[in-house]
């Protein structure tokens, strides 16, 4: 069961997040906390932006065959592979931390990463009501948003655990492919 997180302490992470996200002020890092706690609070991030998540969904597949699945099961896959999504790269970089000898910087780096899925989701709401989703992407801005974010995930990688840029891209890669597997599982389930 997640811990409770406050008003404030929703309110503090994400405006540090947005700040991390938007700009890379490393100043921001210590406010996520170093403690496995915070780690299991910036949970609370995803549940939070659920909604604009699942609305990002219906905007992405409509028209598509995934959008003629029965409403039960598509719910029931949407959020499944939400679950999964959210939790497979903190449950990875366990045994990453490990393996690179810095399992005491795991807790910051998942906090902030959890964190900053509230801007992005945000962020994202914003470029699919302005912007549409045509053909399941957002076009040139979803583009540059997913660019920013791998981006952003290597500058991330490489400040929380000072490895080098090659280690990060490395890392950011695994986040990205190891997502779009659970992408194309979620469409195969719904189309299948």
């Amino acid at each position: 069961m997640l811990p409770p997180v406050s008003a404030a302490e929703i309110v503090a992470r994400t405006q540090a997040a947005f700040k991390l996200l938007l700009t890379f002020d490393e100043k921001q890092l210590p406010r996520f906390g170093d403690q496995i706690s915070d780690a299991i609070k910036s949970f609370w991030a995803p549940i939070l932006v659920l909604p604009l998540s699942l609305w990002i969904t219906l905007m992405r597949d409509a028209g598509t065959a995934v959008d003629s699945a029965p409403f039960l099961p598509r719910l029931v896959v949407e959020l499944s592979a939400y679950a999964i999504d959210v939790v497979y790269w903190p449950l990875a970089m366990v045994m990453i931390a490990d393996f690179l000898q810095k399992p005491e910087r795991y807790a910051r780096y998942i906090s902030a990463y959890n964190w900053t899925i509230a801007p992005i989701t945000i962020i994202a709401t914003g470029l699919a009501a302005v912007f549409g989703v045509e053909g399941g992407t957002m076009g040139l801005p979803g583009v540059a948003l997913m660019f920013w974010i791998l981006l952003f995930r290597i500058r991330l990688a490489r400040k929380v655990f000072d490895v080098p840029v090659g280690v990060a891209v490395a890392l950011t890669a695994g986040d990205f492919f190891l997502g779009l597997l659970v992408s194309g599982m979620r469409a195969s389930v719904l189309v299948g």
